[in-house]
């Protein structure tokens, strides 16, 4: 279990393996705090991506460093998590979106890297992925 700071004094833990991806909060959402997409919610924590790349990494879940398709976010996605790798299609996704990471439930991310790429980082991260 890891245990996130919310915003406002909340905390919350959460099993390491429910964590798809986290990147830093837009605005909108809620300023100056990181995004945690799990399986089945999204959450935000005041603590810095960095913290909590330390706290998935020591509980044995590699987060690997991706970026957005359209500005400058980075994202951080869950290795384990990842189950395919496809190329991206500027019909459906972004245009800039040369590759699409395919997770267990129907949730999908469109990232600027290529398909090749993005299993090359995975492969690094200890986890192979098709």
């Amino acid at each position: 279990m890891i245990v996130i700071n919310m915003p406002g004094g909340g905390v919350r833990d959460i099993d390491e393996a429910e964590l798809l991806w986290l990147r830093k909060a837009f605005d909108g959402e809620w300023k100056g705090a990181t995004m945690l997409q799990l399986a089945a919610d999204r959450l935000y924590s005041h603590e810095s991506i960095d913290n909590l790349r330390d706290k998935f990494g020591n509980a044995g879940e590699p987060l690997v460093g991706l970026s957005a398709p359209a500005g400058r976010m980075k994202l951080f996605v869950s290795a384990h998590r990842v189950r395919q790798v496809i190329e991206g299609n500027p019909v459906i996704y972004d245009e800039k979106a040369k590759s699409v990471l395919l997770f267990a439930s129907k949730m999908r991310l469109a990232v600027r890297e290529t398909p090749e790429e993005v299993r090359s980082k995975l492969t690094e991260a200890g986890v192979p992925v098709a």
